[in-house]
């Protein structure tokens, strides 16, 4: 198993790329705290990692928080005794199909707070503990949208490019620690979120993406757990694409 004897913790992990993460890296070995506002999807993530001989909890929380985020570290620490991974999955998608005219002040905070705060508080506080550890990973949620300019998604592209900036600032901050930082960048992933735009839209999706399909959550995960494994021992700071192809055209 590639992560045997790793603790990680999961944020957005109910449902979608969050869920098939968590699943994944139970599955290699770790041992996983899923958190995320929603408890019975995530109550539902336990279950089927631990029906797979799996070991994991999860607790309710709003990333955007900083007492609730850290309640999460101290759960986690508190159960398992260390922290090595961290998947920053949680965002929202407030905003999205508007210009910076029509876009709410409140959408904008919303959006940010969840998306960009949430990944800055989640790194503040476990990165003390994985320093105490002699190291660990960090994987933040990005986006295509973090590199590409697009129609009436200012918001939430800079958000996913504010990850970009962070990830990397953080990434030279703690490498003498061991501690290393990436990012993933999906393209199209189908999920339960959008799975009723993706029909509606799938022809003008698909020619998005020259591999010729829609990615799926478990396209991302695997590129999670190559970051999170030790295979990955000598990359940080950099962006995985996940993305069938979308931005190399």
């Amino acid at each position: 198993m590639r992560l045997q004897n790793k603790v990680a913790v999961i944020t957005g992990g109910g449902s979608g790329i969050g869920r098939a993460a968590a699943l994944l890296l139970a599955k290699e070995g770790a041992k996983v705290v899923i958190a995320g506002r929603r408890h019975k999807p995530l109550e539902e993530t336990v279950d089927l990692i631990k029906s797979a001989g799996g070991d994991a909890i999860c607790l309710s929380i709003d990333v955007s928080k900083t007492g609730e985020v850290k309640k999460m570290i101290d759960v986690a620490v508190n159960t398992y005794r260390k922290i090595d991974i961290l998947y920053n999955n949680a965002a929202v998608f407030t905003g999205t199909g508007k210009n910076v005219v029509e876009l709410d002040e409140d959408e904008w905070d919303d959006l940010m707070d969840t998306n960009l705060k949430g990944v800055f508080l989640c790194c503040k506080y476990v990165i003390p503990h994985m320093i105490n550890n002699g190291g660990g990973s960090i994987i933040n949620c990005s986006s295509i949208s973090g590199h590409l300019g697009q129609r009436r998604q200012g918001a939430y592209n800079a958000a996913k490019g504010g990850i970009e900036m962070l990830s990397k600032c953080m990434a030279l901050d703690f490498a003498e620690y061991k501690i290393r930082v990436n990012t993933v960048c999906p393209a199209w992933v189908e999920t339960d979120f959008n799975r009723e735009d993706v029909a509606k839209r799938k022809d003008e999706v698909l020619k998005l993406h020259p591999a010729g399909r829609i990615g799926q959550p478990e396209d991302v995960a695997y590129a999670v757990l190559y970051l999170a494994s030790d295979e990955s021992a000598w990359v940080t700071g950099t962006s995985l694409m996940v993305d069938g192809g979308y931005t190399a055209q």
